[in-house]
């Protein structure tokens, strides 16, 4: 029987973000976003879970310091102190950067990347699972010519 595991690595950033649209006025903006309209910032928790065979040599799906080192690479030092709508070019909600956040850490995680949690407070986050994290590789794989 092979043996299945999961590892999960979490990371802590600061960012400011604003949800508004552009081609709403203000009113509609308002009443959407609410107070998130104004410019505010977050102390974003993101989690990460990666799922796998456990190798028989190492005793491990994956190297925590390898996982840290692709998370820090690809996500944290891209947004810590950093403005999110300016990074994302998108509205900055949670949900569209858990998206992007799935879309940097495929190609280095691929399919042992199972499950993206993003925690804009304690009490409330967006997440991919993998579900949506497999919906993202299909959609970024390059097309086979046959």
């Amino acid at each position: 029987m092979e043996r299945i595991a999961q590892v999960t690595c979490e990371f802590t950033f600061e960012a400011s973000h604003q949800l508004r649209r552009a081609d709403w006025s203000d009113a509609e903006n308002d009443a959407v976003f609410g107070n998130c309209v104004r410019l505010h910032g977050h102390s974003y928790r993101l989690v990460v879970t990666v799922r796998g065979p456990i190798d028989e040599r190492t005793g491990m799906v994956l190297n925590f310091r390898d996982l840290k080192r692709v998370v820090d690479q690809q996500v944290i030092d891209r947004l810590d102190h950093r403005h999110v709508n300016d990074v994302l070019g998108e509205l900055a909600t949670a949900e569209n950067l858990c998206y992007w956040i799935g879309t940097r850490l495929l190609p280095e995680l691929g399919s042992l990347l199972q499950r993206v949690e993003l925690w804009e407070t304690r009490t409330a986050f967006a997440a991919l699972g993998e579900d949506e994290l497999r919906a993202i590789q299909l959609s970024t794989a390059p097309s086979v010519v046959t």
